[in-house]
C-alpha cells in the first residue's frame, strides 16, 4: 500500500461548477471497496502502535521542511494484515474530508506492474487520471463529461495514443490543455474536488497503494548517488513533487539490502513489520468472528499450531461448528497453507533450510533481515517474501503447520536433530500430546528442563551454522547464547564458555557434578527423584571445565527453605545423617515465568552463594518460543 499527501496546489483559473452533495454516490465502492481485495472491514487487534505511527509520521511530513518526496515503508509477510489495516487507515476521521472529497486515492500495485518500464512521470500521471476518471464517472464538471475506462486506455491516452472511440472530445481536450505534466495534473485533482466536492484548502490528498512490491521488487542495477537500491517503486516516488509524503507496504522490504536510508531524489523511513498476534488477540478474534467457537484448550492449541497468523487463524475461526474440534482447525489452517503459502513449501523441502527455521523459530533467535538464514546462502528477506517464517520483533516465528504435518518433512527435521543429539519433541512439545498424558501442574517438571536443555543445545548449534564453524571445535561465551538484561546473572555467566557440540545426554543413571565433564548437557529427566535436573558443561577460562548445576522449575521459583531441604547447593544428595560439604559450582535456578526477576535472599548461606555469583535465576522464557504448550497441562 502507498499513501500520498502534497501541500497545497493553488486551484486552477478554469471555472468550475460544483456538484451536489449527493450528486455522486457509492463513495466506498469508487474510493475502496473496488480498489483493493479486502471488501469488509475486520478487527485490527495489536496494531494500534503502527497506525499511531503511520499517522504521526505522515504528519510530521506534511508539516516538515523536505526537498524532496518521504517514502514511509510498512512491509510484513502475506497473510498478517496489511490490507485490513489499509482499510482502516483509509476510513479513519483523520481523513473523512480526502475520502468523501475524492482525495483518497486506493490503488492495487497489480493494476499497473505491467507498465513499470514506462516513463515513470508518465505513471503518475496515468494513475491520478484513472482515478479521477472513476471518481467523476457519468458526471459532468465545467461541460467535461468523465467516464470510468482501464488503466491500460488512460496509459494510450498519456502517450497519446488513444483512439478517438475510448474518450469523447471533450475529456480529450482537457487532458491536452491540464494533463502533460504531473505539477498539471496534480493541480486538476486538487481543483477538480475542491471546486466540484468541496474540499478545503488544507484537505491532503492521499494514495494508498497496496501489494506495493510488485513495483519493488523491480530493482536496477545501478544504485542512488546516497546508496539505496533503485527500483520502479523509488523511480516512481521520485518524480513525485517536494513535500510529499509516501507511505507504501507489502511483502517485500524495500529496504532490503540497502546501506542508506537517504536516496538523492526522496528519503524513507522505515516502519518495523507486522508481529503475529497474541493468544489474547487470537482469543480476541474469535469472538469477533465466530462467536464461540473453540474451547479454551483447543483455542490455545490453534493459536500455538498456527503461530499466530492472522490469516491461519482466519481460516480456522471460518470452520463450521459451533463447538469446532482441533482436528477441524488444523485441516482449514492446512487448506490455508495450500492455498496462499505454496511459496514456502520449497524451503521446507530443503532440509537444511528447514531445520534452520525450525530452530530459529523455536529459541527466539536474534536476526537481521539483510543477513542469511544460518547455515545456507537464503537471505531472510526472501524467506519473508515468501511467508516461510514471520518477523515477530527481532526474532521469527515459523507455524508449526508449515511442518508438522507432511510427514516427510518432519520425519528428516526430527533425524537431523537426533544426529547432533537434540530432541525434536523436547524442543518443540506437541500440545495434543501433552494433554493426553497429563498428570496435573507437577507433569510440566520433565517436559520443561528437556525443553530447556534442547533449547541451549540447539541454541549452540545455530551459532556455528550461522558462522559455519567446526562445532566440535568451537568455544562461546555463554552469554552470547544466552543474552540477559539481568545484571546479577551477567556477572555469574560472564566467566564462562560452552561447547555442546553432544546435544543432550538422558542418562539412565543420574549425573552428578561430580562426573567427568563432557560436552553434553546431561539431563536427569530419566533418574526418578534426581538431585540435580540439569548438568551444563562449561569451561572457565581460568581454571578448565566443570559442570553448572540447574534445578528447573516450571512456574513458581524455591525459596531458601526449600533449595535447603532438597541440598541444592551439595553435590550429591546426602545420605541420612551424612555431612556433604557445599560445592564450588554455580546452581542455577531455571525459571519460566517471565517476571520472576531477581532472587534476592537475606539468610545466610544462600545469600553468600548469591554475593560470590555461585547462584542465579535464570528465566528460559527468553529463549523457548512456545510456553503455551505447557500452560495447557491442568
Amino acid at each position: 500500500m502507498f499513501f500520498l499527501s502534497c501541500q497545497v496546489l493553488q486551484a486552477t483559473q478554469r471555472q468550475v461548477k460544483k456538484l451536489p452533495g449527493s450528486e455522486i454516490s457509492n463513495w466506498d465502492d469508487r474510493v475502496l471497496n473496488s480498489r483493493i481485495n479486502n471488501k469488509a472491514n475486520r478487527p485490527i487487534l495489536e496494531r494500534n502502535e503502527t497506525v499511531q505511527e503511520v499517522l504521526a509520521q505522515i504528519k510530521m511530513t506534511q508539516d516538515a521542511d523536505f526537498n524532496k518526496p518521504r517514502v514511509v515503508a510498512l512491509w510484513s509477510p502475506r497473510g498478517t494484515g496489511k490490507t485490513s489495516l489499509l482499510r482502516h487507515l483509509a476510513q479513519r476521521e483523520e481523513y473523512a474530508e480526502s475520502r468523501k472529497c475524492g482525495r483518497l486515492l486506493v490503488l492495487d500495485a497489480q493494476v499497473v506492474r505491467d507498465y513499470v518500464d514506462q516513463d515513470p512521470e508518465r505513471l503518475v500521471r496515468a494513475i491520478i487520471i484513472w482515478h479521477l476518471l472513476q471518481i467523476f464517472h457519468e458526471h459532468t464538471v465545467n461541460d467535461v463529461t468523465f467516464q470510468a475506462t482501464s488503466f491500460a486506455d488512460v496509459m494510450e491516452l498519456v502517450k497519446g495514443k488513444a483512439n478517438d472511440d475510448r474518450f469523447n472530445t471533450n475529456l480529450r481536450s482537457w487532458f491536452y490543455q491540464s494533463g502533460r505534466t504531473v505539477g498539471q495534473v496534480l493541480e486538476q485533482w486538487r481543483s477538480l474536488t475542491g471546486t466540484a466536492l468541496g474540499a478545503s484548502d488544507t484537505c491532503p490528498l492521499l494514495i494508498f497503494m497496496d501489494q506495493a512490491e510488485l513495483l519493488a521488487k523491480e530493482q536496477q542495477a545501478i544504485r542512488s548517488s546516497k546508496g539505496g537500491i533503485k527500483s520502479a517503486f523509488t523511480n516512481l516516488c521520485s518524480h513525485l513533487p517536494q513535500r510529499m509524503g509516501v507511505f507504501c507496504a507489502g511483502t517485500l522490504n524495500l529496504m532490503e539490502g540497502v546501506p542508506h536510508t537517504e536516496y538523492t531524489q526522496l528519503m524513507v523511513h522505515r516502519m518495523p513489520a507486522l508481529a503475529p498476534l497474541s493468544g489474547e488477540a487470537a482469543a480476541t478474534m474469535m469472538v469477533q468472528r465466530s462467536g464461540k467457537q473453540y474451547g479454551n484448550d483447543v483455542l490455545k492449541q490453534v493459536h500455538l499450531f498456527s503461530g499466530g497468523v492472522p490469516r491461519l487463524l482466519e481460516f480456522a475461526f471460518q470452520a463450521p461448528g459451533e463447538l469446532s474440534t482441533e482436528v477441524v482447525a488444523m485441516n482449514a489452517m492446512t487448506m490455508c497453507f495450500s492455498d496462499s503459502y505454496a511459496s514456502a513449501a520449497p524451503f521446507f523441502d530443503n532440509s537444511g533450510v528447514a531445520l534452520s527455521l525450525v530452530l530459529c523459530s523455536a529459541v527466539r533467535w536474534k536476526v537481521c533481515e539483510r543477513a542469511k538464514v544460518p547455515g545456507t546462502d537464503i537471505p531472510w528477506s526472501e524467506i519473508f517474501h515468501a511467508g516461510a517464517a514471520f518477523p515477530s520483533g527481532d526474532t521469527v516465528l515459523v507455524p508449526r503447520l508449515w511442518w508438522c504435518r507432511d510427514v516427510a518433512v518432519s520425519e528428516t527435521l526430527q533425524q537431523n536433530l537426533e544426529d547432533v543429539n537434540i530432541s525434536l519433541e523436547d524442543l518443540l512439545p506437541d500440545a495434543m500430546k501433552l494433554l493426553q498424558k497429563s498428570g496435573g501442574p507437577t507433569a510440566r517438571g520433565v517436559p520443561w528442563e528437556k525443553c530447556v536443555a534442547n533449547a541451549l543445545a540447539a541454541r549452540f548449534r545455530l551459532h556455528c551454522m550461522e558462522r559455519k564453524s567446526n562445532a566440535n571445535d568451537t568455544w562461546v561465551p555463554f552469554l552470547e547464547l544466552y543474552p540477559t538484561q539481568d545484571e546479577h546473572l551477567r556477572r555469574v555467566l560472564q566467566p564462562f564458555e560452552v561447547c555442546w557440540c553432544d546435544g543432550v545426554d538422558l542418562p539412565t543413571k543420574e549425573a552428578t557434578v561430580l562426573d567427568k565433564v563432557g560436552r553434553a548437557i546431561k539431563c536427569n529427566s530419566a533418574c526418578a527423584s534426581a538431585h540435580h535436573d540439569l548438568l551444563i558443561p562449561v569451561r572457565r577460562r581460568d581454571t578448565g571445565t566443570e559442570y553448572m548445576a540447574a534445578q528447573c522449575r516450571y512456574g513458581s521459583i524455591k525459596g531458601a527453605n526449600e533449595l535447603d531441604k532438597t541440598s541444592q547447593a551439595k553435590a550429591r544428595k546426602p545420605q541420612r545423617g551424612e555431612t556433604v560439604e557445599d560445592m564450588p559450582n554455580v546452581l542455577l535456578q531455571i525459571c519460566s515465568e517471565a517476571k520472576a526477576g531477581y532472587q534476592e535472599f537475606q539468610s545466610r548461606p544462600w545469600k553468600d552463594r548469591q554475593d560470590q555469583h555461585r547462584y542465579s535465576l535464570m528465566n528460559c522464557s527468553e529463549i523457548i518460543a512456545q510456553l503455551e504448550c505447557f500452560r495447557l497441562l491442568r
